[in-house]
């Protein structure tokens, strides 16, 4: 049971990256990327193909696990750019959804682009750190998994920094809270939402490269996790950046927990997990509760 608590918390802390992807472009624009699984899926490919060609180099192995990581964040924020001045900018109305559409159809077309590039088959995506397990008591965790678990660390303090500390960062707050009001102290919100779907689809991609050595890596991974990312969202709260990490931790903790019993129940208790949410807390583990005027 710890084991499973354990790789639970590691598979969880990835959910949480995803999904913080979705709360920045949702608090800035009120829209968000419903195509993130693909983007993390051509995260994982291209971060496959990238380290690949510079461990074959000669690189060392933490310098070519480190430059595919940028190589993928610097790509998939140039990707992040398009999507918001193709796919969301021209729809974003007021009642519209034709956003919603047109993210679906750019993670389509993603889809088979990759399947184009790399084929319909799984691709083997073996860890840069090995196999070797290394034992703490009962517990076993490769180095890979504690890889993860420093990245998750390191990345969200340097979102957490980000959101509350930088400059940008308060000024995406400012547009989240009045977007009027943010641009007439001189922000500009359009630019906001750029780097609100640049940096969203940059925590996608490596997201990807995170959990492409313990899954199977190919064009059709990212519906999936996507969905399960998003789960991880409204669980925590859409609108509260530590409900959503809270929510992906028990997300993945209970997906391993059930696993233990039937692999077949893994998928699905993220869903039944999410129904039981919405249920008794709408707005999340700790998200605000908005009371309803008649």
């Amino acid at each position: 049971m710890l084991q499973a608590v354990v790789s639970g918390l590691i598979l969880g802390s990835i959910y949480a990256i995803i999904a913080q992807g979705y709360y920045i472009t949702y608090i800035t624009t009120r829209t968000m990327n419903f195509g993130q699984g693909d983007f993390l899926m051509l995260g994982a490919l291209l971060g496959l193909t990238s380290y690949g060609a510079m461990a074959t180099s000669g690189m060392p192995t933490v310098l070519s696990i480190l430059a595919a990581l940028l190589i993928v964040a610097a790509v998939m924020s140039l990707l992040g750019w398009g999507l918001e001045r193709v796919a969301i900018r021209p729809l974003q109305h007021a009642h519209s959804i034709g956003w919603i559409l047109s993210t679906v159809a750019v993670s389509i077309m993603i889809r088979n682009i990759a399947m184009l590039i790399w084929g319909r088959n799984v691709i083997p995506f073996p860890s840069p750190f090995g196999s070797e397990v290394v034992r703490i008591g009962d517990v076993g965790i490769t180095r890979h998994e504690l890889f993860i678990a420093v990245c998750a660390i390191v990345i969200m303090a340097c979102l957490f920094f980000f959101l509350n500390k930088s400059l940008l960062g308060k000024a995406l707050a400012a547009v989240a809270f009045n977007a009027d009001a943010a641009s007439l102290m001189g922000i500009n919100p359009r630019r906001m939402a750029v780097l609100a779907f640049a940096l969203s689809c940059a925590l996608a991609g490596i997201g990807g490269i995170l959990v492409g050595p313990i899954t199977n890596t190919a064009f059709f991974m990212g519906a999936t996790l996507g969905l399960k990312a998003f789960a991880a969202a409204i669980i925590g709260g859409l609108e509260n950046p530590l409900g959503i990490l809270l929510g992906g931790l028990l997300l993945g903790v209970i997906e391993q927990v059930f696993s233990l019993y039937n692999s077949a129940y893994k998928d699905a208790s993220a869903f039944v997990l999410i129904l039981i949410v919405l249920i008794f807390m709408p707005q999340g583990l700790l998200g605000k509760k908005v009371k309803e005027k008649f």
